[in-house]
């Protein structure tokens, strides 16, 4: 501070001898009427006078200043002060940017705006249909190109879909490069399993799609839980000590008739790939809360099983998504799907972890109630 302080006197002592000197040059000179003179003289000491009260405020002003500086210094910061560092990897304006890129996608489709969907793509661009099989390219439908993905979209356009909302969005940003993902999609109200993702770069300033991916498989679809075997657990016995709490939501229902699930209904649920010409079946749909009354966090995969009123078990395909396990002393919501015989029904589902085993009941019609075997 000592720097400032000097600075400012300096100036100041400057701005002085500059009002003093036309008074003494005066009275210095030779010549004129002793009246002009006096007056002069007058003149120049109530100019002086005047320059020695500015002088004053403005050596007080600096000393104010110079006070106030120290003691902010001397100040500790406010608790919500935060400081960001000036090279952070990811801006906020950066990742609202991918988002809404990505948001406006999802409403040009949904609106039929080809116009606003081309303003959104590189030109070199690529759109990719992984039909349900990622790790299989020979299957994949690819279009490159804004004319190629064009006739995507008007195909798209033919299915009348009015609503489209992604499911657990996760955006990644690297630079001038981000990644999208997300784990499903709600078309017109209905949940598909559908992993996609979305690759934009940063181009002229501009945050464009230069690779949309989607029709991965269900992060959790037909894959049974390790903790209870396929064919279901060795025994229905309840083992309850208050860890867990599982009950039926708002959705417990049947739709018939169903086509057959060619074996696999996670399989044929994610790829909509139903034997419609053998419509003996019904479909099953169940949410389930569970409630963790444990002190560590439940398994995205629930250990679930279900049991039909015939004995048959039957594969439950999993709705949830990354983060569905609860943590300790939280309830999530999962949504399960399978398939039954017309004339059959799930009448028992178990969940079993760290040797507890909770057992619903349930009726076939949308009753149902806890059990123990």
């Amino acid at each position: 501070m000592k720097t400032t302080r000097l600075g400012i006197f300096s100036n100041t002592w400057v701005t002085l001898s500059v009002l003093l000197l036309p008074a003494t040059m005066l009275l210095c000179s030779r010549g004129g009427a002793a009246g002009d003179v006096e007056a002069t003289v007058a003149a120049g000491v109530a100019a002086t006078q005047q320059a020695q009260i500015n002088l004053q405020g403005t050596v007080d002003a600096a000393v104010l200043a110079t006070q106030t500086a120290g003691q902010l210094a001397a100040a500790p910061l406010p608790a919500s002060t935060s400081v960001a560092a000036a090279n952070a990897p990811a801006s906020a304006s950066d990742l609202e940017a991918v988002r809404n890129v990505i948001l406006n996608e999802v409403n040009a489709a949904v609106s039929q705006d080809l116009g606003q969907l081309q303003t959104l793509f590189a030109p070199n661009a690529v759109v990719i249909d992984r039909a349900g099989t990622p790790d299989d390219a020979s299957d994949d439908t690819v279009w490159q190109g804004w004319a190629n993905i064009e006739r995507r979209y008007q195909a798209f356009f033919s299915s009348g879909v009015s609503s489209l909302t992604l499911v657990d969005l996760a955006i990644q940003l690297n630079g001038n490069q981000a990644i999208a993902t997300h784990q499903g999609v709600v078309q017109d109200g209905v949940l598909y399993a559908d992993q996609g993702s979305y690759t934009l770069e940063n181009i002229d300033g501009r945050w464009l799609i230069t690779q949309l991916e989607y029709g991965g498989a269900a992060q959790s679809a037909g894959q049974p839980s390790a903790a209870i075997p396929a064919n279901g657990p060795p025994n229905l016995t309840a083992n309850d000590d208050g860890l867990y709490g599982l009950a039926v939501g708002s959705q417990h229902r049947y739709e018939e008739p169903w086509g057959w699930d060619r074996g696999d209904p996670c399989e044929a649920w994610a790829n909509n790939d139903f034997d419609d010409t053998k419509p003996n079946y019904r479909g099953f749909n169940v949410e389930l809360l569970l409630t963790n009354n444990s002190d560590s966090k439940v398994p995205d995969h629930w250990p679930i099983s279900f049991t039909t009123a015939n004995g048959k078990s039957v594969t439950p395909c999993y709705y949830g998504y990354q983060g569905s396990g609860p943590e300790p002393g939280v309830t999530r919501s999962v949504t399960f799907f399978t398939v039954v015989e017309k004339d059959d029904y799930v009448e028992k589902i178990a969940f079993s972890l760290n040797g507890q085993t909770l057992i619903l009941c349930l009726d076939g019609k949308g009753g149902w109630q806890s059990c123990d075997g």
